[in-house]
């Protein structure tokens, strides 16, 4: 295998990691106690990001183009599409009422292949790769379904969700095939562009004057617990965008998928098997189809590097 795609493995299995460690750090109950923070920690998150990055330039362990005007209106709709992103997901995380949404997510492989062939990408998208993108969203689909009991509004949050994170991904991908620019720059004016907009929803929103009192801002538990969330979530968005750049945004939801399978499939005790036989061939199929599509992509670019290498050879 090439290179890259073993680049993108990489960076697909420690996105996986960073998700599991994030929200095992945001259950502890002095963290993010209710939704009224959700809009706030988003802020800072995304404040956060902005510093760390100019402290890596600044320390020259890190290469960024400065921010300008020019490449903020560029990069402006994905980052709006971002920024509503994260406070969904963020709310998803916190709240005990959120089955319906995850459910809804596991559709967005098909949302950003649909988006692939509307924005017509440069990185085109195969029949056959489509059909395994086809087969993995609906047995994973189907091995979720359950009795849902959840509120309209959850279901609407999923559908929006699913929206603004396909699009999102796909700009970026669009633009950096376009651009050409590096991963961070592109995280770094993203990031950018988030804040003022994120500033605004916490101003709008009437339960941002409650934040300070209803967490443990003197603990130094606390404090140390909450550093750690904000490091791993710039972590994951980092993690994100460069899966996306270096591969595609239809792998990163893809590998994301996979992710849902093998949580459903460790949550099956031996002794239910015989009982779960559909989920688990749903689930097995799933999550052989994601292996045979990072094969096919896999094989694909190490293709394309080789006969680069023989056009410049020659």
């Amino acid at each position: 295998m090439g290179s890259s795609s073993t680049s993108t493995a990489s960076a697909s299995l420690l996105s996986s990691l960073s998700v599991r460690c994030f929200t095992a750090v945001l259950d502890h109950r002095h963290l993010l106690e209710s939704k009224k923070n959700v809009p706030a920690y988003a802020l800072k998150l995304a404040l956060l990001t902005v510093v760390v990055l100019q402290l890596l330039s600044q320390a020259r362990l890190l290469k960024i183009q400065p921010y300008s005007l020019e490449s903020g209106e560029i990069f402006l709709l994905p980052s709006i599409c971002f920024s509503f992103h994260s406070v969904l997901t963020l709310w998803a995380v916190t709240s005990s009422n959120s089955v319906g949404f995850n459910f809804i997510r596991q559709f967005t492989p098909l949302a950003t292949l649909a988006l692939t062939e509307i924005f017509k990408l440069k990185k085109r998208t195969s029949s056959n790769s489509a059909f395994l993108v086809l087969l993995v969203t609906l047995c994973s689909a189907l091995a979720g379904i359950q009795n849902f009991t959840d509120e309209a509004l959850v279901y609407a949050y999923g559908v929006l969700n699913l929206m603004f994170k396909s699009t999102y991904l796909i700009l970026i991908q669009e633009m950096y095939e376009d651009r050409k620019s590096s991963v961070v720059d592109v995280y770094y004016t993203c990031s950018i562009n988030t804040c003022p907009l994120l500033l605004l929803y916490c101003l709008l929103h009437p339960d941002t004057p409650q934040i300070f009192s209803s967490g443990s801002w003197s603990s130094l538990i606390f404090l140390g617990f909450f550093s750690l969330v904000l490091l791993l979530g710039c972590l994951l968005n980092f993690l994100v965008f460069l899966c996306t750049l270096m591969s595609s945004a239809l792998t990163m939801n893809i590998f994301e998928v996979a992710k849902t399978d093998i949580l459903m499939l460790r949550n099956i005790s031996p002794h239910e098997w015989t009982f779960s036989l559909p989920l688990l061939t749903s689930l097995l199929i799933s999550i052989s189809g994601v292996g045979v599509y990072m094969y096919k992509e896999a094989w694909k670019l190490n293709t394309g590097m080789k006969k680069e290498a023989m056009c410049i050879t020659t």
